[in-house]
């Protein structure tokens, strides 16, 4: 086990609201996931349809459980902080994968689960257990051009308000020098496996 100091102002996500470790299944059912919930605007990630980009957008519905994650073995067991998953919202279509858009997130659905998800725990330690109700980081490993997190951004009405912290105005948003450092620290120890 390894430990990459991830930044607060990235760990934005809470997957469920229980007290027990996040799971991986390989047979989600209708609103029996996990909730997804974001600090930046105290509401759930959920699919919704929207105009532009990418159908996802946010509720105060917190009863919504349609968040999954399944392993590349297909175990069902505890997800490990760092270890690749796939993450899915929904049935059907319901796995986010990474794509060029001209509008919006660069990410499209796939009914099939995608492997580029990564979670980070609450306690910067990969290789462990990653508990529900707890503060994480989410990265996708095939951002351009590196991998990133997966955040909260302020897009314009039509589109959800989601992104990366490559995302245009992104750091305009982080006034903190330091805080770009470590942002970028943590995204180059990702990016080259140094954790594993």
């Amino acid at each position: 086990m390894a430990i990459i100091e991830i930044p607060e102002s990235v760990k934005v996500w809470k997957i469920g609201d229980g007290a027990a470790n996040i799971q991986s299944w390989n047979n989600y059912t209708n609103n029996q996931g996990y909730n997804l919930f974001c600090r930046s605007n105290g509401k759930y990630l959920t699919w919704q349809k929207v105009p532009f980009g990418i159908n996802l957008g946010f509720t105060d519905d917190v009863a919504l459980r349609k968040t999954h994650f399944r392993l590349p073995d297909g175990s069902e067991r505890d997800i490990l902080s760092g270890e690749s998953v796939a993450f899915g919202i929904g049935g059907g279509e319901a796995f986010l994968q990474y794509a060029h858009r001209d509008v919006g997130i660069n990410l499209k659905w796939n009914k099939n689960p995608v492997y580029e998800w990564r979670i980070f725990g609450s306690n910067n330690q990969t290789g462990a257990p990653i508990a529900e109700n707890s503060f994480v980081a989410l990265v996708n490993d095939r951002v351009k051009p590196s991998p990133d997190f997966f955040i909260y951004f302020n897009r314009p009405s039509g589109m959800a308000d989601v992104g990366w912290t490559s995302s245009p105005e992104f750091w305009n948003s982080i006034l903190n020098f330091t805080e770009q450092q470590i942002i970028s620290r943590a995204k180059t120890a990702i990016s080259g496996g140094v954790w594993r």
